[in-house]
């Protein structure tokens, strides 16, 4: 069913309108039916009253009076009295032949009826007639009555008594006397709408009062509470139905309330639940992380450290007796130099072995070889220290270290990659601008993990950029070291690769986030420093780059555990 369009406060009071005006309509429609009625009946009792009278008083005249111009004149005179009756329309007396021997109408007489207004009367005439009995009729369109009354015209002359029977037609106007009527209903139907209007304001107003706004205040309250204004309360008096309702409604909306800050609650332990198990699982991911990192370098440590102590040994035994090599080869070139100097002629044999030997270069290469064997010793000797220093394996703890040192050691163990390979053909250039840096408070192992794995991806992103043939004839990586204040240092390490695009700087310290092919990255070093400079230093590690021009990533750490930076110094370098 169609919803009603008007407010409630309009809807019952138009409609109680609409049916006062439906029932003044068929109260006009009765009334007018009504007075129709009325006016019909009075007229024909009138007419009948009138034509019997009329009727008598014709015969009366036409017994009496002797003369015929005196029958006629009397007649006329009854006729003409009655002209002045209210809705008399037509008077006609007609003969026995149904001519009009007299009318209120002059133009009418020695007519035939037939010819006259009356015409559609003629059947009543002849039953008249033949009846001798007086009868009312309508006509066609029930707009005039007609009284057919038989009168005994006067005899003939020769004749004793008269036969002759005349018929007299009255005819009265019924539309005057129905539009009276009509006037009349349609004033008593406007007086009943005009009361039923009255009616209807009253009512409205009434009901406006007792229903309707109370009603809008139920309405107001629930578009409240549907907006969110849960303390919304309507709290109407009385105890009708609508304070029936509005206590319901005040009993839900307290519910609604309720369950809404229970529910509120709940979504927020959840949340806090949701974050924490979040955070769990981040950390959960970074500890895992970590400890594959962990365990691969601790893996890697503890080979290296076995290599280096292994290598340490023989090259130090071979170190230490080369004084004594040199010792004794010296003292035996000098008494090969003694005995050839008292030996002018030495036999065939000793001539033709120091043919063979060459004696005179073999004694000026021979300590040529202890130097360089002595140099390739040194040189073996700082590369098992670096392998040392690098892995740190008996440094687990906070200590002082010279970060110089540290990335000098990473430097030796990547030398191999910054060299010239056949596929390329180029030489990455090193550049180191160190500044005066105190030893700081740190994890070194940690630390040096941190060098290998942004010295590392700085190598990668100019070996890409090569055989991408998108780097510059001359590839660079430049580590520069800086003392920011008497807290902090800053270790920046740049590379003139390709650059990062903005996109991937987002995600650049996401665990297992890599642009590396399959096998070539894990995603886990950037990562994995970035914790080890922030967290576990306290410190921060960022990137900055430039698409086409390069890339620097930035470690800045405190010089002692748990210094904090300067507000200065964080506005000019962050």
């Amino acid at each position: 069913m169609k919803a009603f369009p008007l407010p409630l406060r309009l809807t019952i009071p138009i409609t109680l309108l609409l049916v006062g005006c439906v029932a003044g309509g068929f109260s006009l429609y009765r009334q007018v039916s009504i007075s129709h009625e009325r006016a019909e009946d009075y007229l024909t009792q009138r007419a009948k009253q009138t034509a019997t009278a009329t009727a008598q008083l014709l015969e009366y005249v036409y017994r009496r009076a002797e003369v015929k111009e005196e029958k006629s004149e009397g007649a006329s005179l009854l006729i003409s009295r009655l002209t002045g009756d209210d809705n008399l329309k037509l008077i006609t007396l007609c003969d026995e032949f149904d001519r009009v021997q007299n009318s209120n109408r002059y133009e009418l007489r020695n007519r035939l009826l037939q010819d006259t207004p009356l015409a559609d009367t003629a059947s009543v005439v002849a039953q008249v007639r033949q009846q001798r009995a007086g009868k009312v009729a309508l006509n066609r369109d029930r707009t005039s009555i007609t009284a057919v009354y038989p009168v005994l015209l006067p005899p003939k002359p020769g004749q004793l008594r008269s036969d002759n029977i005349g018929v007299l037609l009255i005819n009265y106007d019924l539309a005057q006397l129905e539009q009276r009527a009509i006037v009349d209903a349609q004033q008593q139907s406007v007086q009943l709408i005009g009361v039923l209007v009255l009616l209807c304001i009253l009512i409205g107003l009434l009901f406006d009062q007792i229903v309707t706004r109370r009603a809008r205040q139920l309405v107001l309250g629930s578009n409240r509470l549907a907006q969110g204004e849960l303390t919304t309360r309507v709290k109407l008096q009385g105890s009708d139905e609508l304070a029936q309702i509005s206590g319901a409604f005040d009993r839900m909306a307290g519910q609604i309330q309720h369950n809404t800050e229970a529910l509120q609650f709940s979504e927020i332990q959840l949340k806090h639940q949701a974050e924490q198990l979040e955070t769990t699982l981040r950390e959960l991911n970074q500890m895992q992380a970590q400890l594959i990192q962990t365990e691969k370098m601790s893996g890697l440590g503890q080979m290296v450290a076995g290599i280096a102590h292994e290598i340490n040994n023989p090259v130090g035994f071979i170190h230490g007796n080369l004084n004594h090599v040199r010792q004794y080869a010296g003292d035996l070139l000098n008494l090969v130099e003694l005995y050839q100097h008292h030996v002018s002629d030495p036999p065939t044999v000793i001539r033709a072995k120091i043919e063979e030997i060459d004696l005179e270069f073999l004694t000026e290469d021979f300590s040529k070889v202890l130097q360089s064997m002595e140099i390739g010793t040194q040189r073996i000797r700082e590369i098992v220290l670096s392998l040392r220093n690098f892995s740190r394996l008996d440094e687990a703890e906070y200590k002082q270290a010279d970060v110089h040192e540290g990335i000098d050691s990473t430097l030796l163990i990547l030398q191999h990659r910054l060299k010239s390979k056949k596929d390329n053909g180029h030489t990455i250039e090193l550049i180191k601008e160190y500044g005066e840096l105190p030893k700081i408070e740190c994890y070194p192992g940690q630390l040096n993990q941190v060098f290998m794995n942004l010295l590392t991806n700085a190598i990668d992103a100019l070996e890409d950029a090569i055989l991408n043939t998108e780097q510059p004839a001359s590839p660079q990586i430049t580590i520069r070291t800086t003392r920011l204040d008497t807290e902090w240092i800053r270790i920046s390490i740049t590379d003139n690769g390709s650059g990062i695009p903005e996109s991937v700087k987002a995600k650049l310290f996401d665990p297992f986030f890599t642009t590396k092919s399959i096998g070539k990255g894990t995603g886990l070093g950037l990562s994995i420093s970035y914790q080890i400079v922030n967290e576990r230093h306290q410190g921060k590690l960022y990137c900055n780059s430039t698409l086409g021009q390069g890339t620097e990533f930035v470690i800045e750490v405190p010089v002692r555990h748990g210094a904090v930076r300067s507000k200065q110094t964080i506005a000019v370098h962050s």
